[in-house]
C-alpha cells in the first residue's frame, strides 16, 4: 500500500531539526507523498526548500487565521508572486473562531483574497476551520471554490457538518486523532464522508496517535494508523480505502510540482 499525507507542516522547528530522518521514516513507511504547508510569509521559503531538496514534498503557501492580524500589508502580493512561480498550492488559511477575542472581519477578508487568488490560478485549497462551520459555507457559496479542488484539514465537525460541507464541494481530511477511542465525534464524521470526497494527513508534528506520550511528535510515518482506524470504522479494508483515498489525493494534488 501506498499512502498520501495531504497536511503537515515538515518546516516546523520541531521537526526541522530531524527532516532527513523524518521523510526517510514515512519512505519506509509507504508515504510517497507529503503536502506541506506554509502557514505565513516568515515560513514559506523554509517550505519551498524542502519542496525543492525533496521530490516527495509538495509545498503549499498560505497566511493562517492565527496570523493575519501580523501580516504586513504586502503579503497577498507576496502570495501571488510565489504562486505565480510554479504549480504551488495555496494554504494554509481559513477561519478560527475559536481563539480569544477573534477579529472575524478580518478572517474573513483575508479568507477570502487567497480563496479569489486559488480560484484565479486554479490551486488546490486546504483550509483550517474552527467554529466557523456557517460562515465557511457561506463563503463557499458566494465565492465558489477552485476547481482545482478545497480541503477542509483536520476536520473537527459533526456528521451533519460533514454531509454539509461535502455537498457544497468541499473534500474533508482526518487525522490521527481518528484513533482516540473517545474521539466519538469525529468517528461518526469520518463514515458520513463520500468515499470520493475523503482525504487523510497527520498535521505533523501536532495530532498523535493515540497511546504516545505527551512529549511525542506527531509525523508522517504514522498516516497509515489514521487510515487504518477509517477502514475499521467504515467496515471496508484497509486496501480498499488506500487505494481510494490515494486517487482522490492526486485527483487534488497531483498536479503540484
Amino acid at each position: 500500500m501506498v499512502f498520501f499525507d495531504t497536511h503537515c507542516h515538515l518546516q516546523d522547528v520541531r521537526l526541522a531539526a530531524d527532516c532527513e530522518a523524518v521523510l526517510a521514516r514515512a519512505q519506509t513507511a509507504g508515504v510517497t507523498h507529503l503536502v506541506c504547508c506554509g502557514t505565513r510569509p516568515a515560513d514559506w521559503d523554509a517550505v519551498l526548500n524542502l519542496a525543492q531538496r525533496h521530490d516527495a514534498v509538495l509545498p503549499m503557501l498560505g497566511l493562517h487565521p492565527w496570523y493575519a492580524q501580523q501580516a504586513q500589508l504586502d503579503w497577498l502580493d507576496l502570495l501571488a508572486k510565489h504562486l505565480e512561480s510554479g504549480p504551488i498550492g495555496l494554504g494554509e488559511c481559513g477561519l478560527d473562531f475559536m481563539i480569544p477575542e477573534p477579529d472575524r472581519e478580518l478572517q474573513e477578508t483575508v479568507f477570502r483574497a487567497q480563496l479569489r487568488l486559488a480560484r484565479a490560478l486554479n490551486r488546490p485549497l486546504s483550509i483550517h476551520c474552527r467554529h466557523a462551520w456557517e460562515r465557511l459555507a457561506v463563503i463557499a457559496r458566494e465565492e465558489g471554490l477552485p476547481a482545482a479542488g478545497a480541503v477542509i484539514h483536520a476536520f473537527s465537525g459533526s456528521a451533519e457538518v460533514a454531509r454539509a460541507m461535502q455537498a457544497l464541494g468541499y473534500h474533508l481530511a482526518f487525522g490521527c486523532t481518528l484513533t482516540h477511542p473517545d474521539h466519538r465525534r469525529a468517528a461518526k464524521a469520518v463514515r458520513a464522508v463520500t468515499e470520493d470526497r475523503l482525504l487523510f494527513e497527520t498535521d505533523a508534528p501536532d495530532m498523535p496517535p493515540y497511546g504516545a506520550a505527551a512529549e511525542t511528535l506527531n509525523e508522517p510515518a504514522n498516516l497509515h494508523l489514521a487510515l487504518e482506524r477509517a477502514a475499521y470504522l467504515r467496515n471496508t479494508s484497509v486496501e480498499a480505502l488506500a487505494a481510494a483515498v490515494y486517487r482522490n489525493s492526486q485527483r487534488v494534488f497531483g498536479r503540484m510540482k
